[in-house]
């Protein structure tokens, strides 16, 4: 497979008055092309600050302390803003959790098109607007040339959505960033862009990270997952290895906070505890006060493990053949 992105060893921090947070630390992580990656932890995790910074988007107080983000090879970190502003939309794209904080909402579907269009490369109305209604068509928009003459609030939650969707694949994007963009859909809306997701992924080849908290859509929708804690990726591999046999604590307690289906009326598990504030994470592992394995070597840092099958942990006591 071909390597579209390559993070390695990024820090991005945060200084504040009451001290400085590190909120991504130490990531690594690589993109293929046609490949979905899923970000998955809990909230302060650092999984949308990492989304965040593959764009260049953290400013004061915030900064990438150290580390690279290559895209295909070259090093996106320090490059100027006038360098970004030109990669932004067209080699490496967001989609937004809100619809609503995305668009415009006092300019036409359309002129938002001809707009993200002609930030990049100068246009003609028609042909942006016959660009636009092809987007909006691959998405499952129905009748997309009426939808181009309309505002967001004509639009439904989920069409407003497949419109984001739409924007972000419109420059034809090699890496697209999705940070929990189905989070406020309800269920039959969700899965109907999750399948649409995987077939504009399948026909384009796009690289994509899934930013989100939800593990049964990254079993659905994945072919690789990180799952991150405190900042850092604890456990990465394919989806249904990482999923089946957990080889992380922290892993495995997210999966057994999930209903079963062979156990539908059974009392579900938790996680004791809550995530340590960013500004004061546990020396060693920053899951260790939570998790029921931790013992005295877990007040150092576990280094990187590699699995078999392309797995890699953070864990001084990884889980026996990713079970125990």
């Amino acid at each position: 497979m071909t390597a579209v992105l390559e993070i390695d060893r990024l820090n991005t921090v945060f200084e504040l008055r009451v001290g400085t947070v590190a909120s991504v630390n130490d990531v690594s992580l690589t993109l293929n092309e046609g490949e979905i990656v899923g970000l998955v932890g809990e909230s302060g995790s650092g999984k949308s600050v990492t989304g965040l910074s593959i764009l260049g988007l953290i400013s004061e107080p915030g900064r990438i302390a150290s580390g690279t983000i290559k895209l295909h090879g070259r090093d996106l970190v320090g490059l100027p803003e006038s360098m970004m502003r030109g990669l932004r939309g067209k080699s490496v794209s967001i989609i937004f959790q809100d619809p609503m904080t995305t668009l415009n909402p006092v300019l036409s579907i359309g002129r938002q098109f001809h707009e993200i269009i002609n930030a990049h490369a100068r246009t003609s109305w028609k042909a942006t607007q016959v660009k636009a209604e092809a987007a909006l068509a691959e998405v499952g928009i129905p009748s997309p040339k009426e939808r181009l003459k309309g505002y967001p609030h004509e639009l439904s939650g989920g069409m407003r959505q497949r419109v984001c969707i739409a924007l972000s694949l419109i420059n034809e994007p090699s890496v697209v960033i999705a940070d929990e963009p189905t989070t406020a859909l309800d269920v039959t809306i969700e899965a109907q862009i999750l399948a649409m997701m995987q077939r504009v992924v399948e026909q384009r080849q796009v690289a994509m990270i899934w930013i989100t908290h939800d593990l049964s859509v990254v079993a659905g929708l994945c072919d690789r997952v990180a799952v991150m804690y405190g900042g850092r990726i604890v456990e990465c591999g394919p989806v249904d290895d990482v999923l089946r046999q957990p080889a992380h604590p922290y892993t495995a307690g997210l999966l057994a906070s999930i209903p079963q289906e062979d156990a539908p009326n059974g009392r579900l598990r938790q996680i004791d505890g809550t995530q340590p504030s960013p500004l004061s994470l546990p020396s060693g592992c920053a899951f260790r006060t939570r998790c029921p394995l931790s013992d005295q070597a877990c007040l150092s840092l576990p280094p990187e493990t590699g699995m078999a099958g392309e797995r890699m942990v953070r864990c001084h006591r990884p889980l026996s053949g990713g079970n125990r």
